[in-house]
């Protein structure tokens, strides 16, 4: 795997429309993504365990919130029109509590899908990106939770997919302006 198009993207993105926030210098250690991998009985995909390792690992992009204000609790609007960002989990003691993967795939699991691990989440839709054991990627919606929905690509790819969808909503935002 390769973070090249994250990390371009990253170093040339568009300071005005986009904010990223990551675990630099909170990594977790080779041993620490073993151990977790050892809970839940199979190993990461390797593009995914570069990642975990690397300082984007648990990335947060969303909108700026000067172009894409919050939602206000109670508000009413398009679906799309909710999804300002998107988070990759991450395994960072320091990580903050939404996008800790081992408490996202307890909550998972207490639903009833051990075999299932969130690695994607895009804010406001409930339907996270999951690793299976067999290090296929789905996408388990809530809606049809025992039939999740094949991605095809790698984690890289999901990444990349959800920065084009976030970059079309965002244009579909500025031309509400």
């Amino acid at each position: 795997m390769s973070m090249d198009k994250v990390i371009e993207f990253v170093k040339t993105r568009d300071h005005e429309l986009f904010n990223v926030i990551a675990q630099q210098g909170a990594e977790p250690t080779e041993k620490q993504v073993a151990e977790f991998e050892d809970r839940i009985g199979f190993r990461f995909p390797d593009d995914y365990r570069e990642y975990l390792v690397h300082p984007l690992g648990g990335i947060y992009i969303e909108a700026q919130e000067a172009i894409w204000p919050r939602p206000e609790l109670y508000s009413v609007g398009p679906f799309w029109s909710f999804l300002y960002g998107f988070f990759a989990y991450g395994l960072s003691e320091e990580a903050p509590e939404m996008m800790n993967m081992p408490l996202a795939w307890e909550e998972m699991s207490e639903e009833g899908y051990p075999k299932l691990v969130p690695f994607l989440k895009v804010i406001g839709d409930a339907d996270p990106y999951c690793f299976t054991e067999k290090g296929d990627i789905v996408i388990w919606r809530h809606e049809e939770p025992d039939e999740p929905e094949p991605f095809k690509g790698t984690f890289s790819d999901a990444i990349v997919h959800e920065l084009e969808e976030l970059s079309e909503r965002i244009q579909l935002k500025l031309k509400e302006k």
